[in-house]
């Protein structure tokens, strides 16, 4: 994916404190589902999120 991908998300969490994954999925359509496991887990290893394992729709999303 692409950084406005990751930006999109952090303004996300920025604006509600946290979400879940499944809300993430209906900010960015249907089409990033399958895709957004990857990016998640990729931002949480440059430190951009936190969430508590295993990711699944329903993990909490958060700012560190």
């Amino acid at each position: 994916m692409y950084e406005p991908t990751q930006e999109i998300i952090v303004a996300a969490l920025r604006l509600r404190g946290m979400a879940q994954v499944a809300d993430i999925v209906q900010i960015l359509g249907p089409g990033f589902a399958s895709l957004l496991p990857h990016e998640i887990q990729r931002m949480k290893e440059t430190g951009l999120v936190v969430y508590d394992e295993p990711l699944g729709p329903d993990s909490v999303l958060r700012l560190p």
